[in-house]
């Protein structure tokens, strides 16, 4: 079904605050006015209301190093975090959105992604770091990245649903759907999404160090084209069952911009967000922060936060980018 139709272009849409702190850059955005199987997607939405005229939120991928030693409270994940800390705090942010690539491997005997609801990258990667006051009291809305793939995935979601659901995960793919605003008149959707199943063709997979990946992606059934159809119905669907909100944004680990976004399966996900004039689609992946803005030919707005612990490159077609060796969110 093509919805052909434009929802209408919201009064307000984003301010963007570019800053320095600690080395760290960061992007805030403010707005105006058991479970079944994990791969299975469905229709449930989880409701958010906020009694706030605007909805601040950060934006953070790519984050999940840590360090050893000193690096746990000086290195380039712990400075993200005191920054993150800043902003929460001067703009009463309400939530966390988790781009993905949540758990790297830190050293040569470490270890991609996690093992277990019990794995001590729970405690030193994420609760030691980003354990400030405003910090604390985030709730973090999380998807997978490749990095995450690596090795059980699933851990990842258990411990949402068993442990801790600050780390909110509670499947592949879910929808959130938030009101704010005077009298609570304004909506905000959220589409999560896993973009691994479109981005990485499982026969090309060659390197040694993408075997977890590949395997689990195989072992899932996530490489068929079958599995590839359900995820593009379910996205659709969603779409279409939520054009009446003010605003729609849909979250995925790797970036639709410029030659980034010509991957496998990414175009049709691309003509998908045009074609439902979605407001704004934010990833990961690229260790950069970078941004394109909304055109005649394409009414979303691309944002790029991968920057939470490394850099690096970033994609061509961007209107912006942060000056090369920055890290923020």
């Amino acid at each position: 079904m093509i919805h052909t139709s434009k929802r209408p272009t919201p009064r307000c849409f984003y301010i963007i605050t570019l800053s320095l702190f600690m080395s760290s850059l960061y992007i805030t955005l403010s707005f105006g006015g058991l479970l079944p199987s994990i791969f299975v997607t469905t229709s449930k939405v989880y409701e958010e209301i906020y009694d706030a005229d605007t909805l601040d939120f950060l934006i953070i991928g790519d984050w999940g190093n840590a360090g050893v030693g000193k690096d746990l409270k000086h290195g380039p994940q712990a400075n993200v975090s005191k920054a993150m800390e800043y902003v929460a705090n001067k703009h009463d942010s309400k939530f966390i959105v988790n781009v993905g690539d949540n758990f790297y491997k830190r050293s040569a005997k470490d270890y991609q992604g996690i093992l277990s609801v019990n794995d001590s990258k729970w405690e030193e990667i994420w609760l030691k770091v980003y354990n400030s006051t405003n910090l604390r009291r985030l709730t973090w809305y999380s998807i997978a990245g490749n990095h995450d793939w690596y090795t059980n995935v699933t851990a990842q979601i258990d411990y949402s649903l068993t442990v801790n659901s600050r780390f909110f995960f509670p499947s592949l793919f879910y929808v959130r759907s938030t009101l704010f605003g005077k009298d609570l008149k304004l909506k905000a959707i959220w589409i999560h999404i896993d973009t691994n199943i479109f981005y990485y063709d499982v026969d090309s997979i060659v390197e040694i160090k993408m075997e977890g990946l590949k395997s689990n992606l195989l072992n899932f059934g996530m490489h068929t084209q079958q599995a590839v159809e359900e995820k593009f119905k379910w996205i659709e669907q969603s779409l279409i069952d939520n054009q009446d909100a003010d605003y729609i944004f849909v979250i995925g680990h790797h970036p639709l911009i410029g030659i980034c976004s010509q991957v496998n399966h990414m175009p049709r996900l691309l003509e998908l967000l045009k074609v439902y004039y979605v407001s704004a689609y934010f990833s990961g992946h690229n260790h950069v922060l970078e941004y394109k803005a909304p055109t005649k030919a394409s009414p979303v707005a691309f944002f790029i936060s991968g920057a939470g612990c490394k850099t690096g490159f970033g994609c061509d077609g961007k209107d912006w980018g942060m000056p090369r060796g920055a890290y923020g969110l």
